[in-house]
Order: structure tokens, then C-alpha cells, then sequence
């Protein structure tokens, strides 16, 4: 029997009932099991929230244009629009067969046949909105070329990390447009770091140089999970938190679920943008070129030179330090959920992380306050031995502000891809 076939007959059974979970939600995750996957097997981090804004701007957009039909007619449009906006995300990888797989999987379960007068409409609904966001993007600034200068190898610049490339990677995310239009990236520019000959900085160097050493004898266990668990991508790990706070409370209002995560991308999407920006500003260096540095550069003139010192997390990413984009993640995050949850901090929800590194395994944390979870992801690029502390605390306060900017722009200026 056609498949075709085994939807019209399924359409009579299921379309009242539709998907029983939220639609928006499952598409967030498939997109989390794309970036996570072998043939990907991660994206760096501009990339990581931009391409989720985009599926979810189409999400949105598709949500928002199918909102009086009914809840069939409105996961299939999300649905083709998230499937499409994948396919082009994605486009130069082998995950064709995967994304049309997700598609296939959900069909049943939603139970309006696409070939049917209404199923129809609801793909081209969905396509559409996918073919606009996207044609929108299609030269906002990523795949431009943009050189990078390497500079010479004094204190404080960036130098190629160990294992990395001489080149820092994604050069040309500072210039990608914003989502929502909130202006020219540049005003969010973090103040300059710490100098390296400050006396200040020396206490941040000591500070990464014990905690964040691969065997550390003062990191405590706590410490060390919480480098790990925070380990993995940070938008996947604050889509995941999100889901936990909105559970399946959305599943039948598909323009608010949809509403939510794009309020959510956008925001994280952009604060990658922001850190960008003064990363490649202040082009500073990573806790590991600087412990293994070979002259005296501090105010003291104390030598802190260990050529064999490995962080927790290996490798060091390969860009630079200030400011934290974890952090701005974990910040924006914050941001956006502490709104969606009418200005409270308060939530109380379980989530988990599976680390491969170092074989650790699944990790659980319980979140209780999402500025202490913002926090949490600072403090853990620091036990991972990859971020100074100041680089972590100015990425939340950046994010955090990201987010707000874009959360005030967003009901009239969500359109602007």
C-alpha cells in the first residue's frame, strides 16, 4: 500500500486527535540530534544559534499564518517549514535522508493527509514561510570571506591554541546580521578585558591556572561535573531547559510554543553575534597560551610558565577568549526564560547531558534559579580550564542584555530575518 494511502486512511482515524505533544518542541530536538550526530558532530558557536533562529523564525512564521486552521493543519505547516529550512541549514551535509526521515516519522502521529485539499495548503503554508526566512538570510553576512591578521605572539593576543588552527575559526560571524532587527551589533561591545600586566590579572591567571588544570588537586568533584555537564552546545542545552519549563503546556497554542523559541533563538543567535564582535576586537588569548607563555609578563614578575599544562575540557576551542560565548548563552537564555515565566527567576525543572569526553556519561543537574544556571555555565568554562573568570562574567552581562534588546524589539520587528 502507498504511503500516501496509509496517510488518508489514518486522516479518517487521528485527525481530530492530531499530535498529542508540542510539534515546535519536536522539531527543536530533531535539530538538536542533527547538530549532535556523526555526520556533523557539532557546529562552532555562531553557527550553532543561527541556524536554529532561522528554523525558527520559518517555525514562527508559518505558526503565526496557520494559527485559525486546526491543530492538524497547523503541525503539518510547522512541520514542512521546519523540514525545509533544515534541508537548506544543512544543505552541504549528508542529512538529507535523516531530515526527510524526521518528517516521515511525525506524519502519521499529526493525521492530515498532505495530499488532501487541506493538507496541501498547510505544506504550502509551511513552505513558504521556510522559502522566505530563507531566501532573507541567504546573504546576511556568513559565508563571506574575512581575513584574519595574525598578530605577533605577545602577551595577551591570541595565538593559535594546541591542537587548533593557526587561523581562529568563523572570522566573518561579527558581521551576520541580527535577528529583529536591534541595530548595529557594535553597541553591545563588552569594556576592554583586564590587562595582562595589571595586578588584578594575575589573581584571574592563578585562579584558571588550579581550577581549570586537566588534574587538578583543588577542583572539587562538584566543580568537575559541572565542566562537563555544561560541556555540550548551549543553545541545544538551553532549548532543552526551555522545553523542561514550558513542558507540554503549548501543545495545543502552536503560535505561542512557536512564539517562545523563536524569542529564544533570536536572542541566543544574536549574542553570539555580539561576543563575536569583541572577541575579534580585543583578539585576547586563551588561559592555556598564556600559562604555557615562556616569558615573565606579569606585574609581579612572577613566571606562571608550565609548557605540559592541559585544561579539564581538551581542546581549547579554537577562537578567542573574551568574551565567553557560553556564557552570553547561558545569559540570554536566562533572559528569555526568566520572562516567559512573567519576570521570575524561580523554576524548578531537571535536566540532563550526555558528556562524551573522558567517557563521564549521562550528567543530571536540578536548575532552581535560572541566574544561578547562567552563573553555573560561566563558572564551568572556567573549571574546564578554556575561560578566565572575567571573560565568563561579562559574557552572561552581555547576553543578558542581547536578549533583553531583542525581546523588546521582537512583537514589532520579528520579521526582520
Amino acid at each position: 500500500m502507498k504511503y500516501s494511502s496509509i496517510l488518508t486512511i489514518l486522516s479518517g482515524t487521528l485527525a481530530s486527535a492530531a499530535y498529542p505533544g508540542d510539534i515546535v518542541q519536536y522539531w527543536v530536538d530533531q535539530s538538536a540530534i542533527l547538530v549532535n550526530g556523526t555526520v556533523i558532530g557539532g557546529l562552532q558557536s555562531p553557527p550553532s544559534g543561527w541556524f536554529e533562529a532561522i528554523v525558527q523564525g520559518a517555525v514562527y512564521l508559518s505558526a503565526d499564518q496557520s494559527h485559525n486552521e486546526s491543530l492538524a493543519f497547523q503541525q503539518l505547516a510547522v512541520s514542512h517549514a521546519a523540514h525545509n529550512t533544515l534541508i537548506w541549514a544543512f544543505h552541504a551535509t549528508q542529512l538529507y535522508s535523516t531530515i526527510n526521515s524526521k518528517l516521515r516519522a511525525i506524519l502519521p502521529a499529526i493525521g492530515l493527509d498532505p495530499t488532501s485539499t487541506s493538507g496541501l495548503k498547510a505544506v504550502e503554508i509551511g513552505r513558504q514561510a521556510s522559502r522566505k526566512v530563507v531566501t532573507a538570510r541567504a546573504d546576511d553576512g556568513i559565508n563571506n570571506f574575512v581575513d584574519y591578521v595574525q598578530q605577533p605572539a605577545l602577551p595577551g593576543v591570541y595565538q593559535a591554541t594546541p591542537g587548533g588552527q593557526p587561523i581562529p575559526d568563523t572570522p566573518q560571524a561579527q558581521f551576520i546580521w541580527p535577528f529583529a532587527g536591534i541595530g548595529d551589533i557594535k553597541r553591545f561591545r563588552a569594556p576592554p578585558p583586564p590587562s595582562v600586566n595589571s595586578s588584578e590579572y594575575e589573581g584571574f591567571l592563578n585562579y584558571v591556572k588550579a581550577q581549570g588544570m586537566r588534574r587538578s588537586a583543588v577542583r572539587t568533584a562538584h566543580d568537575t561535573e559541572t565542566a562537563y555537564f555544561w560541556k555540550e552546545s548551549q543553545p541545544i542545552m538551553s532549548n532543552r531547559l526551555a522545553t523542561a519549563i514550558i513542558g507540554n503546556s503549548l501543545a495545543t497554542d502552536v503560535r505561542a510554543s512557536a512564539k517562545i523559541y523563536a524569542q529564544l533563538n533570536y536572542a541566543l543567535s544574536n549574542a553570539a553575534i555580539a561576543t563575536w564582535d569583541s572577541k575579534y576586537f580585543y583578539n585576547a588569548w586563551r588561559p592555556v597560551t598564556a600559562i604555557r607563555h615562556p616569558t615573565i609578563f606579569l606585574a609581579s614578575g612572577t613566571s606562571v610558565t608550565n609548557t605540559t599544562w592541559e585544561p579539564l575540557l581538551i581542546p581549547t576551542p579554537n577562537h578567542q577568549d573574551y568574551l565567553s560565548t557560553h556564557a552570553a548563552f547561558a545569559g540570554a537564555a536566562a533572559a528569555v526564560l526568566r520572562a516567559y515565566n512573567n519576570g521570575s527567576d524561580v523554576v524548578d525543572v531537571t535536566i540532563s547531558s550526555n558528556v562524551t569526553l573522558d567517557n563521564v556519561g549521562v550528567v543530571s543537574r536540578r536548575v532552581i534559579s535560572l541566574s544561578e544556571m547562567a552563573k553555573d555555565v560561566g563558572d564551568s568554562r572556567v573549571f574546564g580550564g578554556i575561560h578566565f573568570n572575567f571573560s565568563c562574567e561579562q559574557g552572561v552581562k552581555t547576553g543578558d542584555w542581547v536578549a533583553r534588546e531583542t525581546l523588546k524589539n521582537f512583537d514589532e520587528k520579528w520579521m526582520d530575518f
